[in-house]
């Protein structure tokens, strides 16, 4: 039986880490200003326009993850509708984080199905997330 594989590229594995080692600094900073600013204002602001703020601040972060989750929904149904196309897994030309069987046909349906699923469940997060932010946003 000979199985193709694609190879793991290094390069691509070093980024990935660096980036997700900058995001996890930047939310940790991002999470300790967060909390000198709520110390901070807890003593100097009225509690009901605190409430006010926080949940505007609140809101505007689950429209801005709403964004992002949707975002991510759509790559994956163009991904899907790629894979189906090409009737491979990954797709030609495509850079992987480690050494990954090249799926075709069939095989490469089924995962395609997956993704696009996945994209469904996604837009249902997404559709989620704005339901929260209108009831914080209390329009």
């Amino acid at each position: 039986m000979n199985r193709e594989i694609l190879r793991a590229d290094v390069r691509l594995r070093r980024i990935s880490f660096a980036v997700l080692a900058l995001a996890a600094v930047a939310a940790f900073i991002l999470m300790f200003a967060f909390q000198r600013w709520l110390v901070r204002t807890t003593g100097t602001m009225p509690t009901a326009q605190l409430v006010v703020q926080l949940r505007t601040w609140i809101g505007s972060a689950l429209v801005a993850c709403g964004v992002c989750v949707l975002l991510l929904a759509g790559y994956s149904a163009r991904l899907a509708r790629r894979v189906v196309e090409q009737g491979r897994w990954p797709l030609a030309g495509a850079r992987v984080l480690q050494d990954t069987p090249i799926r075709r046909d069939a095989d490469a349906a089924k995962i395609a199905r997956k993704m696009n699923l996945l994209a469904i469940v996604l837009m249902l997060v997404a559709a989620g997330l704005a339901g929260a932010s209108w009831h914080l946003f209390g329009v």
